[in-house]
């Protein structure tokens, strides 16, 4: 009940924005990611490699505060997982996880150089499974109902970015972001799941108003 009532509120405060927002975004890339672990013993596996995923997102950006600040509230599809290998089990593991993420970020601008605008960014995501699932060796686990994965999945990211306008009504960014995710595994022990990624992002930005300045 608790997620059903977080993703209603998200979505109000998505629909509320359509009318002020200045711009809407639509941005794809990869993101590389990889996951910190530690059993209920406190022990990491250490092993664990990063993986590529593809993601997709869209959402609105508008002017906050100042002409140099935005920000931006959206929804992403993302895939997140790691692989490696286990000496107990002798074999390789592998995880593949797809979430629904909802975002707010805050962009501001640095500075101008030749209509390149360069800024930096900070976000925050709430995210929930879509679909994941564990191989080992050739064994295939799903991961829906599973704790670790199944509660939302809360995470922050810093980076930074270029913009360059192609005209008043439409602009090309590219951003580079990274982060981590906040603990998901059990909260009463020390058991410990972060998920850690890097994204490389290329978007467009539509202004939707055309008497609104930029």
């Amino acid at each position: 009940m608790k997620t059903q009532n977080v993703t209603y509120l998200i979505l109000f405060f998505i629909l509320s924005t359509v009318a002020t927002a200045q711009q809407l975004y639509l941005e794809t890339g990869k993101t590389s990611s990889s996951f910190n672990y530690k059993d209920s013993q406190g022990v990491a596996l250490d092993n664990l490699q990063a993986t590529s995923h593809n993601f997709l997102a869209m959402g609105y950006r508008t002017k906050f505060l100042t002409n140099k600040l935005n920000t931006s509230l959206g929804a992403r599809y993302s895939g997140y997982g790691a692989i490696g290998s286990d000496e107990t089990l002798e074999g390789i593991l592998e995880w593949n996880v797809n979430y629904l993420e909802f975002d707010y970020s805050l962009d501001y601008r640095l500075f101008t150089i030749n209509k390149i605008q360069l800024y930096l960014k900070g976000m925050a995501s709430i995210g929930f499974l879509l679909q994941g699932t564990q191989s080992v060796n050739n064994e295939i686990i799903s991961l829906k109902n599973i704790e670790d994965f199944d509660s939302a999945m809360i995470s922050f990211k810093t980076g930074g970015g270029f913009l360059y306008p192609v005209s008043d009504e439409l602009s090309f960014y590219a951003e580079y972001i990274f982060g981590k995710s906040l603990n998901q595994a059990d909260h009463n022990g020390n058991e410990s799941l972060k998920i850690k990624s890097k994204i490389i992002s290329f978007g467009v930005l539509i202004k939707l108003f055309k008497n609104v300045s930029s």
